[in-house]
């Protein structure tokens, strides 16, 4: 049974995965110098991971196939994990710091994440017609 939801999920794990080593590590480490000196860059990309993250996932669910449903409640998996790692940040990291407008980022990312995979299935309908 594992090894059957690490086949279906395995982009998605990969994801979770990259979020918590990004979410994890020193920021310091990721952008070098003043490269990336952008005001609340950090949120536009707190937003990016997170609508991808929930994308696939949703895509991931229905084995990216028309005629199968999302399972809808696997949303609360993104949502509940970006909790986590910000209360993550907040106790474990020394370079980091939990912030609400963080969170909200990520809230917003998920769902534009399942509005993106929910248009993702219609073009794809469209296309395989």
């Amino acid at each position: 049974m594992l090894y059957r939801i690490i086949k279906q999920y395995y982009k998605s794990i990969i994801i979770g995965l990259l979020i918590t080593w990004l979410s994890l590590s020193g920021s310091k480490t990721m952008v070098p110098g003043r490269m990336l000196d952008i005001p609340y860059i950090d949120k536009i990309g707190h937003f990016a991971m997170y609508a991808f993250f929930s994308a696939i996932l949703l895509l991931d669910s229905c084995r990216w196939q028309l005629n199968r449903s999302f399972i809808y409640p696997l949303i609360l998996i993104p949502l509940l994990f970006g909790a986590i790692m910000e209360i993550m940040q907040m106790t474990l990291t020394t370079s980091r710091k939990a912030e609400t407008f963080d969170l909200l980022a990520n809230v917003g990312g998920v769902l534009t994440g399942l509005l993106a995979a929910y248009l993702t299935r219609m073009v794809l309908a469209r296309f395989r017609a």
